[in-house]
């Protein structure tokens, strides 16, 4: 990831960029941090969300300042509602009917409609990003350990496929910063849905620390999943940062007991040259 700092007169507003999509002009994808916006005292600063206890007036103002870097308008972002499933919605010209919409009971987006841009707000889960340079397709998904375990990035291959004709090995696949596999601590039932959805290759997502507890590396997870849809390895790259580890850059629902706030990930085509 390239890390970069726009600044503004209220704070250094800061954001990631990814380097696998620095040779496609036509696009932006970008994933927020913490830093950089107007919300106050546990939400500090740039919180996204607005479910978390903010002020509408300081997330309209910190969704702003993001949506300028990438030079969008807010009338014009697809953002999905998020459950924790895996129904993904296709997102056209004519599906966006009011600012600020949020399609209900969507963890993933897809779209081939330049100027609209998707996002996915996130506090520990991963925001998945897809880029098909060959059909001018992007797609944003959620990557919570319910959404890997309902199969949301083979289902998002999938329709990929089967909606815009891209082909797998086209398509190249970014993954946010998330919950690493130093601080995902889960329970044996957590264990048991993860052998009873992948029962050859769950063991690899598992790590048994010193202190006898179970940490999840939903990276890995991830990688699997990527790599059994068809993506070609060479085809994804990882941030590799732990959102609990790293505080100062960005929320961790685990890390900060809930009281938090969200950043997002978000891609936008601006054309299709």
């Amino acid at each position: 990831m390239i890390r970069h700092e726009y600044a503004q007169s209220r704070g250094n507003l800061v954001y990631y960029s990814y380097q696998l999509f620095e040779p496609f002009p036509q696009i932006s994808c970008i994933v927020s941090t913490r830093l950089g916006g107007v919300s106050e005292d546990h939400l500090h600063s740039l919180n996204l969300s607005f479910s978390v206890g903010d002020t509408e007036q300081a997330v309209l103002t910190n969704r702003s300042r993001l949506y300028h870097i990438v030079d969008v308008e807010p009338q014009s972002v697809a953002q999905a509602h998020l459950v924790h499933g895996n129904h993904i919605e296709i997102v056209t010209s004519q599906s966006l009917t009011g600012t600020y919409q949020a399609f209900a009971e969507t963890d993933g987006l897809v779209t081939n409609v330049a100027h609209t841009p998707l996002m996915i707000p996130v506090a520990d889960c991963a925001a998945v990003a897809f880029f098909d340079p060959k059909q001018q397709v992007i797609a944003l998904l959620h990557a919570g350990w319910k959404g890997v375990v309902s199969n949301i990035v083979a289902k998002m291959v999938s329709t990929m496929h089967q909606t815009f004709g891209c082909r797998t090995f086209d398509i190249l696949v970014a993954i946010s910063p998330s919950l690493g596999p130093c601080c995902y601590e889960v329970r044996e039932d957590l264990v048991a849905a993860f052998h009873e959805a992948f029962p050859t290759h769950a063991q690899d997502f598992f790590r048994l620390r010193p202190d006898a507890t179970i940490h999840l590396d939903m990276w890995a997870a991830l990688r699997y999943q990527l790599r059994e849809s068809g993506i070609r390895p060479e085809y994804i790259e990882e941030s590799g940062r732990c959102t609990a580890c790293h505080l100062d850059e960005f929320y961790s629902h685990r890390a900060e007991r809930g009281k938090t706030g969200r950043f997002a990930g978000l891609i936008v085509l601006h054309s299709a040259t």
